[in-house]
């Protein structure tokens, strides 16, 4: 895990907390480090989510799968991003997502009880382990009302807008989209064909630039 430290220390999760009392934290929190191959599965729809991942190399992928098969990506989980908060924070006893790997990836996972409970030696940099959670799973809610506004746009113009100026307000007016093509419009949920010739025109129109997965604004 030293290998992964700087990642991390970098965490919002582990946010204000120092190097020192990470080192101390991490060991209180009795953590496990696991391997997961391209396409294999974190979290399977149905289980219960017991452990908070934080993702230490590699991307993961959330979606939801519909009645008829089709798949939805929710969201996706970069180095130093953690995933299954909000779901631990709820108590559901079944996961309505599916969490796998889209690169071969390296996972830190924490058992949801060590983090909300105080450890036997009295880390006392635990109450501010607890704030950051409260925090994180506050941004979750953030962000999913953000995804029911796209999903209630119609036209694939305001998706694309609505979505890279979420972007915008951490980034600035360029923005690293975390997604290739494909994965973007299932974000978005449109056809990937539109998608790629509404991006056209919104370039040929002077609305935005892009080169790969990075987009800037125009004023």
């Amino acid at each position: 895990m030293s290998s992964y430290f700087d990642t991390i220390k970098k965490a919002p999760l582990f946010k204000g907390i120092g190097d020192e009392g990470l080192q101390s934290m991490l060991g209180c929190l009795d953590t496990e480090v696991k391997t997961v191959r391209k396409n294999g599965v974190v979290l399977l729809a149905g289980e219960k989510p017991t452990q908070i991942g934080v993702v230490l190399s590699g991307s993961l992928h959330v979606v939801k799968e519909s009645l008829d098969g089709n798949q939805t990506l929710v969201a996706s989980v970069l180095p130093g991003e953690i995933f299954g908060e909000a779901m631990c924070c709820a108590q559901i006893e079944e996961s309505s997502v599916t969490v796998l790997a889209d690169d071969d990836s390296e996972i830190m996972l924490i058992n949801y009880g060590r983090i909300v409970h105080v450890c036997q030696n009295a880390c006392g940099y635990h109450q501010k382990l607890v704030e950051n959670m409260l925090e994180l799973v506050a941004r979750r809610n953030l962000y999913l009302q953000n995804r029911i506004e796209i999903m209630s746009i119609k036209s694939v113009r305001a998706k694309v807008l609505h979505y890279l100026e979420s972007l915008a307000e951490k980034q600035g007016r360029s923005v690293a989209v975390p997604f290739n093509r494909t994965k973007l419009a299932e974000h978005l949920c449109v056809e990937r064909t539109a998608l790629a010739h509404e991006l056209a025109r919104m370039r040929q129109d002077g609305v935005i630039d892009y080169k790969k997965n990075v987009f800037t604004l125009k004023e």
